[in-house]
């Protein structure tokens, strides 16, 4: 089983993939009108497995990603800072 830790809206939590899941990519996209990462498992004998609403992985587990999470200058997710950037404006 690989676990990654993951930054969800409620917080930090741990999302895990079975085995038989040879390579797991980050992606971009909107859930509900609000940007996120996606994390798919691809395994070759079912389905592709999708971790949505996630903001961010945390750097230690990065490595197990087939590609990485994209950041800022300062190693904060896009994703969070645009939704930092937007709470701002509130």
């Amino acid at each position: 089983m690989t676990e990654l830790r993951v930054r969800k809206p409620d917080g930090w939590t741990t999302v895990s993939f079975p085995d038989e899941v040879a390579t797991i990519s980050v992606v971009g996209g909107k859930v509900d009108g609000q940007l996120c990462l996606t994390l798919t498992g691809e395994r070759e004998d079912g389905p592709r497995i999708v971790e949505p609403g996630i903001l961010d992985v945390d750097e230690n587990d990065e490595h197990l990603l087939e590609n990485t999470v994209p950041r800022t200058e300062d190693g904060t997710s896009i994703v969070l800072e645009s939704l930092l950037s937007d709470q701002l404006w509130l």
